[in-house]
């Protein structure tokens, strides 16, 4: 009995991590897999559920494999209501060609159907979530519980077996969710620190080195765009007048301004340090980029940077450009030549802006 047991747990605790290995891992959801989240997690927990009544079928009369409630619920955890239904059903009739035929086998099945059609109705309302999931395992395991001792009365010994279902039942849910909970805070960390290498702390933006693996992205396809490099005039005067505190929110202001430009633009923008950005401007040759350049040196000049209970500031900026692959055949080359145009760029008080182009 007890290698039963333990087999069924371990079959059970198995599967249960092995399906929600890849969501808690945050693999990139497109309209496609979003949509078909509910139904492939309903298939992958109903099989489980079916495999787990095989296991189970020597045990006495098909007691134990009631817990089969507990894939259903994690299968609502993490797909929803339909999600549900889907495995529920699964299981449920799956239960009837594995297992053995008896009044109290076929009491715990038709039971154990009903109660995913309440469950499948009731969540479609009230969200199944990390907290909630509790209150419906207690109610599912009273009520299978009740259902239960009916049908053991007509077992010799049965209410032993039903306190053991109700321990082991316990047991595996709560030792399953610890084991998933750590499992996703741990990876949940592992993302965080990941996801912070990649970004400027201040602006959320990418850094320079998510700039630098985009433009050989871009250098290998060997398509045709333009880099500019966006830095604050007198941006130390700025601080020294205002302050850092009203600095950073001058630099934060401005990412978010550059980030929406961004976003409406197909564009690319990271922030390389202090005061400048760069703006990686795809399918866009030099008169082009020097076209959105002057709009946006203009655009931001007009833009009023505010900090609460103070008065608006008005910024400018220069950017220096240059453009593959007239301006070199790889992003190093591209970068320094940038850079000299910035530096030129700073010196032109007329426009604001200078291409590599240009540079003698």
């Amino acid at each position: 009995m007890f290698i039963e047991i333990l087999s069924y747990f371990c079959i059970l605790f198995t599967f249960t991590l092995l399906i929600y290995w890849p969501f808690i891992n945050y693999f990139k959801i497109t309209p496609f897999i979003n949509r078909s989240i509910p139904y492939v997690t309903g298939i992958k927990f109903g099989v489980t559920g079916l495999i787990l009544t095989y296991s189970a079928i020597h045990l006495v009369d098909g007691v134990l494999v009631n817990s089969q409630f507990i894939s259903v619920l994690f299968s609502g955890l993490l797909g929803g209501p339909f999600a549900i239904l889907i495995s529920g059903l699964i299981i449920g009739i799956g239960r009837f060609f594995l297992s053995e035929i008896s009044m109290a086998s076929t009491i715990f099945n038709y039971n154990f159907i009903l109660l995913v059609l309440v469950l499948f109705l009731i969540t479609r309302r009230y969200a199944m979530t990390a907290k909630t999931v509790f209150i419906y395992f207690w109610l599912c395991l009273i009520e299978t519980i009740l259902i239960s001792f009916i049908g053991l009365c007509f077992i010799s010994k049965g209410f032993g077996f039903l306190l053991l279902y109700g321990l082991f039942t316990i047991f595996a849910f709560y030792f399953i969710f610890i084991v998933i909970h750590h499992v996703k805070r741990t990876n949940d960390t592992v993302q965080e620190t990941t996801y912070l290498r990649k970004i400027d702390y201040l602006t959320q933006l990418p850094n320079t080195a998510e700039l630098e693996k985009c433009l050989q992205q871009l250098v290998k396809k060997n398509g045709v765009f333009s880099l500019l490099l966006v830095d604050i005039r007198d941006f130390k005067m700025i601080n020294s007048r205002y302050g850092f505190s009203t600095g950073d929110l001058i630099i934060k202001q401005l990412a978010f301004q550059l980030k929406e430009y961004a976003a409406k633009n197909d564009a690319f923008v990271a922030r390389l340090g202090g005061e400048e950005f760069a703006i990686i401007l795809r399918d866009i040759p030099p008169a082009l980029a020097i076209f959105e350049a002057d709009n946006l040196i203009k655009t931001i000049a007009q833009q009023p940077f505010n900090e609460i209970g103070k008065e608006e500031i008005y910024i400018s900026v220069t950017i220096g450009l240059s453009s593959y692959p007239d301006n070199g055949p790889n992003s190093h080359s591209m970068i320094e030549n940038l850079i000299r145009a910035s530096q030129h760029a700073k010196s032109n008080l007329t426009s604001g802006y200078f291409h590599a182009n240009n540079l003698k």
